[in-house]
């Protein structure tokens, strides 16, 4: 659809994070250069936190592959498990053997692990993303991993990324030995204005296209709609994407950006995101799939009848063509036949547009 349109090698603003379309804002370096340092200077806890959808997954993912071979990696993503779970999924992460062990044996396997790669001058790290979601006493298991030392070097470097919860879970009492390890610590903030429009070139460079798609205009509403997080960002760029093809608009003008709020197909806004200083976004969370559907269905509905009107239209006026010959007569011909290909076109692109909605939706 619109990726051949726009000319795109890939779809540029995807929501699964893809470490090659990481923008390096000042602050998403600033949070490279801290864990780097972190990692590098063989540190305690490690800590990148974050607003939701403001890029902290994706730069982990960055992070990840920018590792030397003298690093071996291991990437929780799914945190949503209690204790023992996560000791499995810790395992697994780092290729062990996990079939037919209790706890004891499974920590046991880990040290042994640690110590190996220790002495053949690896170093190892566990990162776990979306950490505000496992509970006190995971939070705990973790940090008795970290226990794991050979002498007085540590064997485990542990990094955990997670929203601004995170942050309230590691202040409680109860997780105050962890709190007291944590020797690195950013917050990633949202985008500036002038962060955002470079963002939004920056992607479209990356998947091939040209970075003057979308007008300053358009990326100033953007900018006001999004409050600078990255995910609305993208969110808003799709909708837009979808919207510039059915017109087939060669750019995306603030007009189209207005028209995405106004139908508030991708986000909904309550008030308007507060000026940067900080502190969190006031950006309301993504609305409903409800609302995509209505719209699909009502433009299913505007466009049967945009074509029964066009039918009957020219029905009427092509027995009064036939009967002259003058030349406005040959130019209503044509005009008839190029208005006939465009609906047809229409209708078909509509259709492919409504199967990956409908795609959307059944996931």
């Amino acid at each position: 659809m619109y990726k051949a349109f726009y000319h795109f090698n890939k779809n540029p603003f995807q929501l699964a994070p893809d470490s090659h379309f990481l923008y390096a804002s000042v602050k998403h370096t600033k949070a490279l250069t801290y864990i780097e340092y972190g990692l590098n200077e063989n540190l305690g806890f490690m800590v990148l936190s974050g607003e939701v959808g403001s890029g902290k997954t994706i730069t982990i993912h960055f992070l990840a592959k920018q590792l030397s071979e003298k690093f071996k990696a291991a990437l929780i993503l799914n945190t949503n498990v209690d204790v023992d779970q996560l000791l499995y999924m810790i395992l697994r992460e780092y290729g062990l053997e996990t079939v037919n062990k209790d706890k004891a044996n499974l920590i046991e396997t880990l040290n042994v692990f640690l110590v190996k790669n220790y002495s053949e001058g690896k170093r190892v790290v566990l990162i776990i993303d979306e950490a505000q979601n496992l509970s006190l006493k995971a939070l705990e298991e973790v940090r008795m991993l970290s226990n794991l030392q050979s002498g007085s070097h540590q064997l485990l470097q542990i990094m955990l990324v997670g929203q601004p919860e995170l942050l309230s879970m590691l202040k409680k009492p109860e997780l105050r030995q962890l709190n007291q390890r944590v020797a690195v610590h950013y917050h990633l903030t949202a985008l500036d204005k002038e962060e955002t429009e470079l963002y939004i070139k920056h992607r479209l460079k990356i998947a091939g296209a040209s970075i003057n798609l979308f007008t300053p205009a358009a990326a100033d509403k953007i900018y006001e709609f999004s409050g600078g997080i990255p995910r609305l960002i993208n969110l808003i760029c799709q909708a837009a994407l979808v919207y510039g093809f059915a017109d087939e608009a060669k750019r995306i003008s603030q007009d189209i950006i207005q028209q995405i709020k106004d139908d508030n197909l991708t986000i909904g806004i309550d008030s308007e995101p507060e000026a940067l200083s900080g502190q969190s976004k006031n950006v309301q969370k993504l609305s409903g799939d409800s609302s995509l559907e209505a719209r699909v269905h009502s433009l299913e509905k505007e466009i049967v009848n945009l074509k029964k009107d066009l039918s009957d239209h020219t029905k009427n006026l092509e027995p009064e063509a036939d009967e002259t010959e003058s030349p406005q007569a040959g130019q209503l011909k044509q005009e008839l036949a190029q208005e006939r290909n465009r609906n047809a076109r229409l209708i078909q692109e509509y259709k492919l547009l409504k199967q990956k909605y409908d795609k959307l939706l059944r996931n």
